[in-house]
């Protein structure tokens, strides 16, 4: 929380099968709570279990607002959606992203900027989104294939730009020195804003 406890502020390190229910808790947390605004931080989140990715980001959106596409030779094959209300729809958030954010933080990242469900902050994501199979050798030998790539609900290919940040705002190593936290509290600032 941030030292007035106005803004709630969730740390995702990886996707894993834990995540949804640690979420879960924040979440219950942040409606006792009554928070004004949410941070996501996701920065340095090399990705995880995509099914954890699209459960948590369906917590912003409302029934039938897309989360991401999974596209083989340009074509859609599967369409992840929000089923129901998410419990913080409607509450001002932002996502902290940078260049370590990829995979599954990225779809979070994509889906709720794109339904506008929040503002994202810091630098350009990583650019990883692709669906990849492994093809095993008689010899031994593995071989990683791309089969499909993800797509953002704007129709955005994540692996050819990565997700672009609402608010550029860099750390430098001074910043890291003097452990202060520029994205963060531009993200308090643009969370104050609305409230």
């Amino acid at each position: 929380y941030t030292d007035d406890g106005t803004i709630g502020i969730i740390s995702i390190s990886q996707f894993s099968q834990d995540t949804l229910g640690l979420m879960d808790k924040a979440v219950a947390e942040f409606t006792q709570k009554g928070v004004k605004g949410i941070i996501v931080d996701v920065r340095n989140n090399p990705g995880g279990f995509l099914n954890s990715s699209v459960d948590i980001a369906g917590k912003w959106l409302t029934p039938g607002q897309t989360i991401v596409e999974e596209r083989r030779d340009n074509k859609t094959v599967e369409k992840f959606s929000a089923k129901t209300k998410g419990a913080l729809n409607g509450i001002p958030t932002v996502v902290l992203v940078n260049e370590g954010s990829a995979s599954a933080s990225e779809i979070l990242a994509g889906a709720l900027k794109d339904n506008g469900a929040a503002k994202l902050v810091g630098v350009t994501t990583f650019g990883k989104g692709s669906v990849q199979e492994t093809v095993r050798y008689d010899k031994g030998g593995l071989l990683k294939v791309t089969v499909a790539r993800w797509f953002t609900p704007n129709g955005q290919n994540i692996s050819e730009s990565g997700i672009e940040p609402d608010v550029k705002v860099e750390i430098t190593e001074q910043d890291v020195t003097d452990k202060k936290d520029p994205q963060k509290d531009k993200a308090i600032a643009e969370l104050k804003a609305q409230f």
